[in-house]
């Protein structure tokens, strides 16, 4: 009996060891199967998260380049905007001084005399000889601009009108033409250095500093600084 009841158990154990097998063959399948499957889907998901970040990278280079691109031509335009202005002035006279003065040239030898009364008008103009000179800088947001002006000069000190008012001439001490035109240049020379000292440049850089912030605040820009 015992021995019959041995045999039954170890049929027993074999049909289970044979029924694990058989479980743990399955798992394995199971597995084998279901691990190329997991794979192909990590490395879709990697392909696809570097395909995003890639494309994510190209996008921010190529709009900061766009961006940079379209900022620097937009300011390169504007640069050009202003020369194109200011060289279209050149010169700005923003201060006109006329004046007028008589000249008395007198000369005698012996009883011998003569004279010459002449009465001119001159006009001395100042401001900048030349705005193509003027070094600018415009801002990154293209809404201001700094201009380093060059001081004002003079820029003409000419005789407009003159008029002999009396006259006697002497062919032994004669007066030429010369003469006249000397003395008034020493006359008109004098009264320009007397008119600068009066404080003529300073008005013609307030005039001009004027002028110029005018003409940019005309071409869009919100804000203007000079300096000299």
């Amino acid at each position: 009996m015992e021995t019959k009841k041995n045999k039954t158990e170890e049929k027993s154990l074999l049909r289970k060891a044979e029924q694990l097998r058989k479980s743990g063959k399955e798992k394995s399948a199971v597995k084998s199967d279901s691990h190329p499957v997991l794979t192909k889907v990590l490395v879709r998901l990697t392909t696809v998260i570097t395909m995003a970040l890639l494309a994510t990278l190209v996008f921010i280079i190529l709009s900061t380049h766009i961006k940079n691109t379209f900022f620097t031509e937009k300011k390169e335009i504007h640069e050009a905007m202003v020369t194109q202005q200011l060289m279209s002035v050149q010169e700005l006279i923003t201060q006109k001084y006329r004046y007028s003065d008589i000249i008395t040239l007198k000369k005698s030898l012996g009883f011998s005399k003569s004279y010459s009364i002449v009465k001119f008008t001159g006009i001395i103009r100042a401001g900048i000889p030349d705005l193509s000179k003027i070094e600018f800088k415009i801002s990154h947001d293209k809404k201001s601009i700094r201009l380093k002006v060059p001081k004002s000069e003079v820029l003409g000190n000419d005789i407009v009108d003159q008029a002999v008012f009396d006259e006697k001439r002497s062919l032994f001490v004669p007066i030429t033409t010369q003469e006249i035109f000397e003395e008034i240049d020493s006359v008109r020379n004098s009264i320009a250095e007397e008119v600068v000292g009066e404080g003529l440049l300073e008005d013609a850089d307030r005039d001009a500093h004027k002028v110029i912030m005018q003409m940019m605040y005309s071409m869009g820009f919100e804000a203007v600084q000079l300096e000299n």
